[in-house]
């Protein structure tokens, strides 16, 4: 679907499949993240989920999950997806995070600074242009991918504004700002499905 026609029904219908994903992970015991992980691993800090990278074959984005030490993230996380989209020389741009509960509900976005993911630093044009077609659906394992990229379709004006905040802040982006370790997160946004699903429900 293109984000630029998501109209208040189809956002619903958008927002409930999310949490539908949700609920039938949970029913047996899963949720997106676990889905990552390979039969008998436990989850450990800072290792990537899967490994390697989940890639779309057809469109080259791109996606893993990994959390960082309690001290580091927000209390309510558990951990975070990096979503990428690909760049010249068959490198990658980091489009959005998604930071999850333990419940596996999405709860915050977030954009990073270049030296935390090692991205090629593209600016918001380039990304929002992505953004208008995700196509990250065919990357395994296809349910959490597919549910990746509803929600970049449900939240895509968001992850644009983001995106247009953080190259703001980062201003010319100069090379001394991009590797700032002082700055991991230019911007970002709570979210909550269920107040997207509301607000949704009202524009009907």
């Amino acid at each position: 679907m293109d984000p630029n026609t998501l109209t208040p029904p189809h956002a619903v219908l958008d927002a409930t499949s999310i949490i539908t994903q949700i609920a039938a992970w949970a029913a047996v015991g899963q949720s997106a993240p676990s889905r990552l992980l390979g039969a008998g691993q436990g989850f450990v800090e800072w290792a990537h989920y899967p490994q390697p990278d989940a890639v779309d074959p057809r469109s080259g984005w791109r996606f893993y999950y990994h959390a960082h030490p309690p001290a580091q993230r927000l209390q309510a996380e558990h951990g975070h997806f990096h979503i990428f989209v690909p760049a010249p020389a068959e490198q990658f741009s980091h489009l959005i995070g998604v930071s999850v509960s333990n419940k596996g509900f999405p709860i915050r976005l977030f954009t990073t600074n270049r030296w935390v993911t090692g991205e090629v630093w593209q600016p918001a044009a380039i990304l929002e242009s992505y953004l208008d077609r995700p196509t990250l659906a065919h990357a395994p394992p296809r349910d959490v991918a597919n549910w990746l990229e509803q929600i970049l379709i449900l939240f895509n004006t968001e992850i644009k504004s983001l995106i247009r905040a953080r190259d703001a802040r980062m201003e010319q982006a100069s090379p001394s700002k991009l590797d700032d370790h002082r700055l991991r997160m230019p911007s970002q946004l709570p979210i909550s499905l269920i107040e997207k699903l509301s607000r949704c429900e009202i524009n009907l």
